[in-house]
């Protein structure tokens, strides 16, 4: 998808250090993985409908971090503990009415 890559500088050096590295790395894995899916390709055929895709995954998986951080502050827990996948699965089927959430 390569929604995220890494910066660099005229010399060819990247830009940022290991940690913003891993950052972004899971943000990929994030998005390939557990939010499209393994193998899956943008379905647009037109140039400018893929853009509008890779925005949309862009914004379903700020939204989902953004809702990570926020559980995780209301909990008092960090938000490395939330796991992106399992928050994936519960947005999912709280969306199709099948969640199973304890109050």
């Amino acid at each position: 998808m390569g929604a995220v890559e890494c910066e660099r500088d005229h010399s060819g050096a990247q830009k940022g250090g290991p940690g913003e590295r891993w950052a972004e790395e899971t943000a990929n894995d994030q998005l390939k993985t557990h939010l499209r899916g393994p193998g899956k390709v943008l379905r647009s055929r037109l140039p400018d409908l893929a853009v509008q895709e890779r925005w949309a995954w862009l914004t379903v998986q700020y939204a989902l971090t953004a809702l990570i951080a926020h559980a995780a502050e209301a909990a008092d827990i960090g938000p490395d503990r939330a796991g992106f996948a399992r928050t994936l699965r519960l947005v999912r089927r709280s969306t199709t009415g099948t969640a199973d959430i304890p109050l």
